[in-house]
């Protein structure tokens, strides 16, 4: 029987064992503590300002504050539940001292990031509502100008050398199952053939 589906196999499972063993060398690289995955600690530098870590009782709403001077024309945040379960989510709105209302924004994943417009320098309120059934942890980060700031674009940032590589693991993972089905397909293919072939 030709063997060229359990080739197929074995290099997507190698693709697999691979997208593993590089999104485990950036994790253990990240000093993460109590089996919790930390982005501030992971991207180390990537941020102007990582703040404390709060709990959020259900229902209830943490507030974290930005202030952003005359050279601020945008922000980057985001929000992360540092112990992300299944059905955790939060509720995200912006506010300022008088009130005026920048948006709100709902999230269901372990981590949300959006960009804002600073008009004006304001003293920016985060207010985020944790809409879950239980107690989370939350961080917020913040980093000023991202389109100016070389934290994105150069390749020694945090962002080249962790996210870009854990992203390729991604891929990779993803590719390597694809292989793997199109193996088990070629395998299941050539079986038939084989059978079909002693009846002829």
């Amino acid at each position: 029987m030709r063997k060229r589906g359990i080739y197929i196999s074995i290099g997507g499972l190698a693709m697999v064992i691979a997208s593993f063993v590089v999104a485990m060398s950036l994790i253990s690289n990240g000093n993460f503590t109590n089996s919790e995955f930390s982005l501030p600690e992971m991207m180390e530098g990537m941020f102007d300002k990582v703040t404390d870590t709060t709990q959020i009782e259900p229902g209830e709403t943490g507030t974290f504050s930005f202030a952003a001077d005359s050279d601020v024309k945008s922000l980057f945040w985001g929000v992360q539940i540092i112990d992300y379960q299944s059905n955790d989510s939060v509720s995200v709105l912006i506010s300022n001292i008088y009130g005026d209302d920048f948006g709100e924004f709902d999230s269901k994943q372990p981590a949300f990031f959006e960009n804002m417009n600073i008009e004006k320098p304001d003293n920016y309120n985060f207010n985020v509502k944790n809409t879950g059934q239980r107690p989370i942890n939350v961080v917020m980060m913040f980093t000023k100008n991202p389109d100016t700031s070389d934290k994105f674009s150069n390749p020694n940032s945090p962002l080249a050398k962790k996210l870009v590589p854990l992203a390729i693991s991604g891929i990779l993972l993803m590719a390597g199952i694809i292989v793997i089905i199109i193996g088990i397909i070629i395998l299941v293919i050539d079986y038939r053939k084989k059978q079909n072939s002693r009846f002829t």
